[in-house]
């Protein structure tokens, strides 16, 4: 092709399969295991690395900056839950569920409550 190439920045190949609620509970898990025991020891990419490392093991193969973005994109998705759950008249279990996105179920926003809940002490 002229006047430039016909790739386009990033391909789904590239991207990666999307992530299931399990593999994405597999990811928090990783994350506040690396973070309880490296704490401030190890560089962001060392961390990433080894969550990477793990998830992999476990079955969830992606690469340090697919798991990086897909957490990145949780905590964005947690924090709109808490958001929206407060318009909620209802109990504070309740309100939460009724606000998650596809793909989001009750243990993993625990999952990532207790690591954001964690952080914040």
């Amino acid at each position: 092709m002229e006047g430039g190439s016909s790739r386009t920045r990033h391909t789904r190949s590239q991207v990666g399969p999307d992530w299931s609620s399990k593999e994405a509970l597999i990811l928090g898990n990783e994350i506040a295991a690396v973070e309880a025991d490296c704490l401030k020891a190890l560089s962001s990419y060392q961390k990433w690395k080894i969550i990477s490392e793990t998830c992999t093991a476990l079955d969830v193969p992606r690469t340090a900056n697919q798991c990086r973005r897909k957490w990145d994109s949780l905590i964005d998705e947690y924090k709109k839950i808490i958001v929206r759950s407060r318009t909620f008249p209802k109990s504070q279990t309740q309100a939460h569920t009724d606000c998650f996105p596809p793909n989001f179920d009750r243990e993993l926003f625990k999952a990532i409550h207790d690591f954001v809940m964690s952080k914040d002490n």
